[in-house]
């Protein structure tokens, strides 16, 4: 209910200030009549993506229009129907405030808050920070391998795959090539270990434990073979790599230092207003 209500004031505020001095523009192209406001062909024009063809373009205006009706139609409605209250002038006017408030927080931000990060700086907070950074599931690094189970030569393969030397991988890539296989070869990065068993038709019923005490799968099911060496893993609940969450630890790095910044600059200006006697405290 709170959101429904919050987006109707939102589409309110925005109303009011498009119906400001209503009366019909002559100098732009008119798309829509309701009672006496319109609905231009340069508003529906400004917000429609980049690379539309003449056919999307046309379909977006449309339902651009259609929307902007509908919305001109409840809100007259709307007026009618409510009862001017104080109360109701009060939630326009906070909502109004809450707003203009962020609109400028986020100006601060861009103009006076340093937004680079250095690496040195993203591995300290992960580091201090290391239990925010659990894995939410079990993370492997390794080799996938699926080839015809009748290609020759699949005993050598069998051999190459568990090891992880750039020489084997060129001939583990040639090997597949030649006998119509795939490979994903993933040593130098984190993927998640249900996402390559999604590619194996075989069942593991406890997945962390068979990480702790094997590192290969052999599977040959219809007309194909799988397999799958794990080289490295961490478990679901332990921390994840760096490298893994390096977004993520970024993400809420700088939005630790947003929060902090914008709490130290509203303190700021309560200290300034005070010491020039521009606020007054009444007991």
């Amino acid at each position: 209910m709170m959101r429904t209500f919050l987006c109707f004031l939102t589409m309110l505020l925005l109303l009011l200030s498009s119906c400001t001095g209503s009366g019909m523009d002559k100098d732009r192209k008119v798309l829509a009549e309701v009672g006496d406001e319109y609905v231009y062909l340069d508003e529906a024009l400004q917000g429609m993506p980049e690379g539309l063809s003449s056919k999307d373009s046309i379909l977006y205006v449309r339902q651009f229009v259609k929307n902007r009706v509908r919305d001109l139609l409840v809100y007259g409605k709307a007026v009618k129907n409510i009862p001017q209250s104080q109360e109701l002038e009060d939630l326009v006017e906070n909502y109004r405030r809450s707003l203009v408030i962020y609109e400028y927080q986020q100006q601060v931000l861009n103009e006076k808050m340093q937004t680079e990060i250095s690496e040195t700086e993203l591995m300290d907070f992960y580091k201090k920070n290391s239990r925010r950074f659990a894995a939410e599931r079990n993370l492997v690094k390794g080799i996938f391998i699926k080839v015809p189970k009748n290609a020759p030569g699949l005993g050598k393969l069998r051999e190459l795959y568990k090891s992880s030397s750039a020489e084997s991988f060129e001939k583990i890539e040639k090997f597949c090539v030649q006998n119509a296989g795939q490979v994903e070869f993933f040593y130098d990065k984190w993927v998640s270990f249900d996402d390559i068993m999604d590619k194996i038709p075989y069942t593991i019923s406890d997945r962390s434990e068979f990480l702790r005490t094997r590192s290969n799968l052999e599977v040959t099911e219809n007309d194909f073979c799988y397999l799958l060496y794990i080289d490295d893993y961490v478990l679901a609940g332990n921390t994840a790599p760096f490298e893994y969450v390096r977004n993520t630890v970024q993400n809420v790095l700088m939005n630790t230092r947003k929060s902090q910044f914008l709490d130290q600059f509203e303190k700021n200006l309560m200290s300034e207003a005070e010491r020039k006697n521009k606020v007054k405290y009444y007991k």
